[in-house]
């Protein structure tokens, strides 16, 4: 159990880390894509067996879908960042747990895999989604700090949808590609390809490399890797039942980026911002309702 706290806790470090990149004036893009390389390696150092790297074919669909997984994971990793800049750590973290939406419904309707007989309070759960995002994202014009005219709230919007791409991306490479040899390879391909893509964006922008965008991006890359290792130590717990350890974790980590938003940053959350807090909430435990009664009883 301990390890869904240790889960909890480093997905809401990656989002004090994109709050502290502004504080500190570093380059976001720069700190994100020295992430990637730090995952890449901390991946390498800890998969132990180095020679499967080496039997990589390049060819084969799953390592294309990692190499395309690339670009989307440093676009959407730069998206939640700005969305936490501009907006909160709430509403970015909100709007990238709330994905989980996403992968449900492809499941359902693209790879036609459905694990349960889903219920109306399950369908209630996916529908309650879209609204909560729009309701904790929203700021009335004029409001201190407020980004939300023009198209600001699109930044929560495309966190939530991308983020949803790639969770359906992984499901479904996943289901059909790997195999036990290549899963611990599948990441790794993914990180490579976002820091190669990160590189040349930083050669092409002429931007000067700082040493501490190269020691912000270390430090979040850290925090990144461990977030997906405590994950899987946390899904073995619980016998990979993802229906009970997703929304555990997902509701932890938004109610715990709301709490350090609320009590250390000074964040205000109007009653709309609050209901969408709820929502979200809300809408998570709905989405795996019978699951987690079976755990409480």
């Amino acid at each position: 159990m301990h390890y869904l706290l240790l889960c909890i806790l480093a997905n809401v470090g990656i989002f004090l880390c994109f709050r502290q990149f502004k504080a500190f004036g570093l380059d976001t893009f720069q700190a994100i894509v020295f992430n990637y390389i730090t995952c890449v390696a901390t991946g390498i150092i800890f998969m132990g067996k180095s020679e499967a790297l080496t039997e990589i074919n390049y060819t084969q669909p799953w390592v294309i879908i990692g190499i395309v997984l690339g670009l989307i994971f440093i676009s959407t990793f730069y998206l939640m960042a700005l969305t936490t800049q501009r907006f909160s750590m709430t509403v970015s973290s909100i709007a990238s747990k709330m994905s989980l939406i996403i992968p449900v419904i492809i499941s359902l309707l693209v790879l036609k895999v459905q694990s349960k007989e889903y219920t109306v309070f399950n369908y209630l759960g996916m529908f309650m989604a879209f609204p909560a995002i729009l309701m904790s994202s929203f700021k009335k014009r004029g409001v201190e700090g407020s980004d939300f005219a023009g198209f600001a709230i699109l930044l929560p919007i495309s966190v939530f949808v991308l983020g949803g791409l790639i969770d359906s991306s992984i499901n479904y490479t996943s289901y059909h590609y790997l195999t036990e040899a290549v899963e611990p390879v599948f990441p790794i391909v993914i990180f490579s390809s976002a820091a190669f893509i990160g590189i040349i964006s930083i050669m092409i922008s002429g931007r000067k490399i700082t040493k501490g965008n190269v020691l912000g991006g270390a430090i979040l890359g850290a925090i990144n890797y461990f977030s997906i290792y405590f994950l899987i130590r946390t899904l073995s717990y619980f016998k990979n039942d993802g229906a009970v350890v997703y929304p555990m974790l997902n509701v932890g980590i938004i109610l715990l980026s709301a709490f350090i938003s609320i009590l250390v940053f000074k964040e205000r959350l109007s009653k709309l911002n609050q209901s969408g807090l709820l929502l979200a909430i809300l809408s998570i435990i709905l989405l795996s309702f019978e699951e987690l009664m079976s755990l409480a009883f």
